[in-house]
């Protein structure tokens, strides 16, 4: 296991700002309006800006000194193997990573390394595992992007991430929606999880798609907006065969709100997103009179 090559996944910074979650979110007030005294996650802030800046040696002391003061918060233990995986010592940095798994999974930053660890090792079902954790709290960065990417871009990885997105209830919308800023073989990728998803059984919210589809159109990649139709929401009988083209199989039919199409199939929806503004204004009216 190389230090270097999880700390190029998950990022030093990331890693550091995610590992004063766990007292902060346990106080539900701000660390910098307690006396320190009174502040469990004061020693870790304290560490933690040791750790970001170029001193080693004080950012080692300043983590221990944390876990000391706080030595059942995970984030303590956390930051003193984020310092010792900084620092190019790997079997100190599992080692404070395990503690704070033990100490509980709430904890952002051994969710991040534990994520970097199953990426490296090509462990693909425990960095889905994490990354799952991860995104079920709201974490979204960077790091956790560039993680998704690189978990997409294997076989094993794509059928872990499906895995997840059968019950990913919370994460699960924004995930699609991030489709619309991807290109090339990262959407190709993306699309491929979708339909893997979708054909394990994975509910999907058609008219939340369509907005994608529309921004893929509007940025002029009529074939990915067809691919991501035909993934997500054509018929599965249809999905293998020309007939699945999102231009002639109709949309759920979902009511949309606001100035969108009350009721609208899919060739309706993609010719309204290539249309210049006037037009497609027009052709909303027209629909929702209809």
């Amino acid at each position: 296991m190389s230090a270097r090559a999880i700390l190029t996944i998950v990022g030093a910074v990331p890693l550091a700002l995610a590992c004063l979650a766990s007292a902060a979110d346990r106080m539900g007030v701000p660390l910098g309006l307690l006396p320190a005294r009174l502040a469990p996650g004061a020693a870790i802030q304290t560490a933690r800006e040791a750790f970001v800046s170029a001193d080693p040696m004080a950012a080692r002391a300043r983590a221990a000194a944390a876990v000391a003061a706080s030595p059942m918060d995970a984030g303590a233990s956390a930051l003193l193997g984020a310092v010792a995986l900084k620092a190019g010592n790997p079997v100190a940095a599992h080692e404070a990573f395990a503690v704070s798994a033990r100490l509980g999974w709430r904890n952002p930053a051994a969710q991040l390394y534990w994520l970097g660890v199953g990426l490296e090792a090509q462990d693909y079902a425990l960095a889905a595992e994490r990354l799952d954790a991860l995104l079920r709290t709201g974490q979204r960065s960077a790091a956790i992007d560039a993680a998704i990417l690189q978990l997409e871009a294997s076989p094993g990885g794509r059928s872990a991430l499906a895995a997840h997105l059968l019950v990913a209830s919370n994460w699960r919308e924004a995930f699609t929606a991030s489709t619309g800023a991807l290109s090339g073989t990262a959407l190709a990728r993306r699309i491929a999880v979708l339909q893997r998803a979708r054909a394990g059984g994975m509910p999907v919210d058609c008219k939340a798609v369509a907005a994608t589809v529309r921004t893929l159109v509007d940025r002029g990649d009529r074939k990915a907006a067809s691919d991501l139709w035909r993934a997500a929401c054509a018929p599965l009988s249809e999905t293998e065969s020309r007939a699945g083209n999102f231009e002639t199989v109709a949309a759920a039919r979902q009511p949309t709100h606001g100035a969108q199409p009350v009721w609208v199939d899919d060739l309706t929806i993609v010719r309204m997103a290539a249309a210049p503004p006037a037009v497609r204004a027009r052709d909303v009216e027209q629909t929702t009179r209809s």
